[in-house]
């Protein structure tokens, strides 16, 4: 299934506003997810760009904790909530198999967050699916840029309230 031109200039105007860091008081919601495949350890690498406020609000409205992400108050459970919140509402599934996601770290940037996440090893991707619930259900205008990468093969998805969940296949 490939993008129209109306979701690839979405894309791309997104993506140019995130490269930019143009949207410091936002008013959309956006997060965009890189996902890509490291041959040579077998495991997916994620990460994911998120603005703190967002989080910050979604973790406030699911466990009643002021987090305070990436800020100097940070709460000190922060770290463990996002990580909780993260691995509930991100999976993927590689070739009909559900891989574990393990949580690395998260890392401030000017206006947003990196959180990292890594696979379960899985050899030879053939397929992915992945639902990006983050920040759905507090945002109803978010969209969820999915971008994923194996070798020279790219391709993305844009998951948002109404589609949570994509899947492309590999080709080499």
């Amino acid at each position: 299934m490939l993008p129209d031109r109306k979701t690839i200039s979405l894309v791309f105007i997104l993506l140019t506003l995130l490269i930019c860091g143009s949207w410091r008081m936002h008013k959309f919601y956006v997060s965009l997810t890189e996902i890509r495949y490291n041959a040579q350890t077998e495991r997916f690498e994620v990460s994911m760009r998120i603005f703190p406020d967002d989080l910050d609000r979604a973790l406030l409205l699911r466990t009643g904790i002021h987090t305070q992400l990436a800020g100097e108050l940070e709460h000190k459970e922060a770290d463990s909530l996002l990580m909780v919140y993260l691995l509930e509402d991100f999976t993927m599934v590689v070739n009909g198999e559900e891989l574990t996601l393990n949580y690395l770290g998260k890392e401030p940037e000017s206006d947003a967050i990196w959180c990292y996440l890594e696979s379960s090893k899985i050899s030879i991707p053939e397929s992915i699916t992945v639902r990006n619930t983050i920040l759905t259900e507090f945002f109803q205008d978010q969209v969820n840029i999915i971008q994923v990468y194996h070798g020279k093969w790219n391709k993305s998805l844009l998951l948002n309230q109404n589609e949570s969940s994509g899947s492309l296949r590999f080709r080499e």
